[in-house]
């Protein structure tokens, strides 16, 4: 049970992303608290590099939250309370990154194995906000599959998505990974791109399952933490078999 030697300034940044979040009414003062929870957690396992996937998912999906809302709204796709996120967002796409933080932390499992989880799941939780809040904003129709064909859905539909929302969600998977790769989280290229194609695949994945039976049981936030299993499970499958590098 060590402390990474960043773990110190991770924390500075930890409260200071959380102070942002409150001053923006990114989310709820109890959500910020239990954002502040997850960022100590990865900062003590995995030092302040863990910061920069973290904050790009979290500011990342405020700002695209906010972007083109009164176009969202008369499309019926834009977030209740004007986007800010509680509790059950934080938990159920950010309960995996602390998780992995705090086995870091403990040295309960090989640190490469931890990182590439965390990021993964970072990138999946970005890659299904930013399709779901760009889609819209780039226009076209949304799809998805309904009884064995595909069927065109209005944008903010369970399961619907959109060319532009592939594009989106590709990019905001990219965008973590390659910061994660920028302060050397992950330390060679294939591993930054098994984590950004797990997150992608992952947010695909979470989508079909929205328009079955048992996705609406679970729910939106069932779901979530779906997608942050798959895509954990899907860069460790890529790992087990050399595709992800050391």
């Amino acid at each position: 049970m060590t402390f990474h030697p960043g773990a110190a300034w991770g924390a500075v940044l930890a409260l200071a992303g959380t102070l942002l979040i409150l001053l923006t009414r990114q989310g709820t003062p109890a959500g910020a608290l239990a954002g502040l929870v997850v960022a100590l957690c990865a900062a003590a396992g995995f030092g302040a590099a863990a910061l920069l996937p973290l904050a790009t998912f979290v500011l990342g999906a405020g700002v695209l939250t906010r972007a083109g809302r009164a176009r969202k709204e008369r499309l019926g796709a834009a977030e209740a309370d004007r986007g800010r996120r509680g509790v059950p967002h934080v938990a159920a796409k950010l309960s995996l990154p602390a998780l992995a933080g705090a086995l870091a932390f403990f040295h309960a499992a090989p640190q490469g194995a931890l990182a590439l989880v965390y990021v993964a799941s970072l990138a999946g939780a970005f890659a299904d906000t930013a399709a779901t809040e760009a889609g819209p904003l780039l226009g076209g129709r949304a799809y998805a599959i309904r009884g064995g064909g595909i069927a065109a859905l209005p944008h903010g539909a369970p399961g619907g998505m959109s060319a532009g929302g592939f594009l989106a969600a590709a990019l905001g998977a990219f965008a973590v990974a390659a910061g994660a790769h920028s302060v050397r989280l992950l330390d060679t290229t294939p591993t930054a791109w098994t984590a950004a194609g797990a997150g992608f695949l992952a947010g695909i994945l979470e989508s079909l399952l929205a328009g079955t039976a048992w996705g609406a049981r679970v729910g939106h936030f069932g779901r979530n933490v779906f997608l942050s299993l798959a895509s954990a499970a899907l860069a460790l499958s890529a790992r087990a078999f050399g595709w992800a590098g050391s």
